[in-house]
């Protein structure tokens, strides 16, 4: 069963600066690739600058979404799945980024017992509004409200 989004469905988040120390120790566990670890080599690389792994942006980019979810007063579970997900240019340091969400359809069926499914679109923007990357996502909500939040 297919439910209609809700009328706010679109939503933004904060926004979060990728700082050299958090780039290097995310690149340093998971995608150590010169351009993410060294800023001379990363300014000889295609990017021209020490930039984030584009897993780290994926990441921040989640936790930004469970956020401005629950923040919304759609409670977030998890993500289920992501069945697309796309870079568009680096993000440097001292860049900020933020999320811009599209509701999109709200499934009843869940794979997590006590929640509905919602699609989401999601934009990962720079501080200047450009987007960096883009994902189709599912996300579990809860049926329940969570106390407190907005309705």
């Amino acid at each position: 069963m297919t439910t209609s989004p809700t009328p706010s469905s679109h939503l933004s988040s904060d926004l979060v600066t990728l700082d050299k120390n958090a780039i290097v120790a995310f690149a340093s566990r998971f995608d150590p690739q010169p351009y993410h670890l060294d800023a001379d080599a990363a300014a000889q690389s295609i990017f021209g600058g020490l930039c984030a792994s584009g897993w780290h942006i994926a990441a921040l980019a989640t936790r930004l979404v469970s956020e401005t979810l629950l923040q919304s007063g759609h409670p977030f579970v998890e993500m289920i799945a992501v069945s697309q997900l796309n870079w568009s240019r680096p993000t440097f340091v001292n860049e900020q980024i933020s999320v811009r969400i599209a509701l999109g359809a709200s499934l009843s069926e869940s794979p997590i017992p006590g929640t509905r499914a919602q699609t989401l679109q999601v934009d990962i923007c720079n501080g200047d509004g450009a987007v960096v990357a883009s994902m189709s996502a599912t996300a579990a909500i809860s049926v329940e409200p969570t106390p407190g939040a907005p309705q």
